[in-house]
Order: C-alpha cells, then structure tokens, then sequence
C-alpha cells in the first residue's frame, strides 16, 4: 500500500496558544479606562470654567472701574463714589476692586472725610494686598493720618509705603515725606535717617535734593 504523505499546504498548524496575564497582574476593564478619561476630562474642563470666569470678572471689574473713574474726572464724585462701593462689594479680590478701595479713599479725602479713609484703608491692608495696591495704600493712609494730626504714626505709614514701594523714585518720595512727617512729630533723629536712606540708596531720584536740603536743616548746615 503506497503512503500518502501530506503537502506542506495541506498539513494543520496547531492553533496559538491563548496568551493570558499572569496571576494578580491582569489590566485595566475597559469601564476602569473609561472611567478615568472621564475624571481627566471633568478635572480639565473644570480648570477651564474657573479661568474662563475669573478672566470674565476681572474684564467686568476693569469696565465698572472705568465708569466709575470717568463719572469723578466729570466732577460727578457722588456718582463716583457710589460706582466704585458697588465694584468693591461685586467684584471683590480682582485687581480692579483693589484699586477701586484706592480710588473711593481719595474721594473721601476730598469730601474731608480723612477718618473714615484712615479705618478703612487700615481694613484694606489687613488683608494683605500685593505690593503694587499696598504701596499707595499705605501712602494714602499716611496722608490721611497726617491731616489728622497724627504725624507718627503718619510717618511710619509712609516708611511702610517705602518699604512696599518697588521703584527706587517712589521709595524716595515716601521716605522724604516720611521724614517730614517724623519731624513735624519731634522726631529729628528718625527725620534724619529717612532723609540719609534717600541721600545714600536714591541719589539718582529727583527727590534727593530735597532730602539734602531738609538733612542739612536739621543738622545745623551740616550733612
């Protein structure tokens, strides 16, 4: 009997074996992948909300700071100062809220109403505004104080605006008015190291002729 034997293109090939994860190690159900896009996307989308509203109530805050601002440069400050209270309590912690603190405290100055500026811009400070809305704010109390009568404690507002200040010529136009302010308080030795501070830190700054002008008075002529 002859033996039929098989072509290569009728022989069976054995069927692969199954590949499997190993014990304890099998990856993630397609529902646990879904379900982690998903979280990603709301994380994302989330992000996305909170910037897209923060940018809309700045740009809202800056709009209503304008108005405010066009109604006092019209002489309107009544209007003024009512357009600036409403941005202050809508739109606190933007930037132009901030101002808005500044700007309503200048009016209330004009009005004569230098007390009030002080308690408030002192509520303003406490909450620890950044350097750029600190430094005037300071200066501004500083100034209040002072029509007050209270040149001290003026003079160390004006050392706080100084230190808050971040260019060299407003750092030494506060220190100059601090030093005037410590003088007209008795207070001739902290009079001198403001205007000294001026004359050594800020010598390139328009403000250090008078700062060796009034140097010179309190010390006889003499720097």
């Amino acid at each position: 009997m002859a033996t039929i034997v098989e072509s290569p293109s009728t022989q069976q090939t054995p069927a692969p074996t199954p590949v499997t994860a190993a014990p304890g190690r099998s990856g993630p159900s397609p529902r646990a992948l879904l379900i982690a896009v998903g979280v990603i996307a709301a994380i994302a989308l989330g992000a996305w909300m909170v910037t897209s509203s923060s940018s809309r109530k700045e740009e809202f805050a800056a709009r209503s700071l304008m108005q405010a601002r066009s109604a006092a440069l019209n002489g309107n400050l009544p209007m003024a100062s009512s357009e600036l209270q409403k941005l202050i309590d809508t739109y606190r912690g933007t930037d132009a809220a901030r101002e808005a603190v500044i700007s309503l405290n200048q009016i209330r100055m004009i009005n004569g109403q230098s007390e009030l500026a002080a308690v408030n811009l002192r509520e303003f400070l406490g909450t620890n505004p950044p350097a750029r809305f600190a430094a005037p704010a300071e200066g501004l109390l500083a100034a209040a104080l002072e029509n007050a009568g209270k040149h001290a404690e003026a003079a160390d507002a004006f050392r706080r605006a100084a230190a808050a200040a971040t260019v060299g010529y407003l750092k030494a136009e506060y220190l100059v008015d601090a030093g005037r302010a410590y003088r007209n308080a008795g207070k001739t030795a902290e009079a001198q190291a403001a205007y000294r501070e001026v004359i050594e830190k800020y010598d390139a700054t328009t403000s250090v002729t008078e700062a060796r002008v009034r140097l010179a008075e309190l010390a006889g002529g003499k720097l």
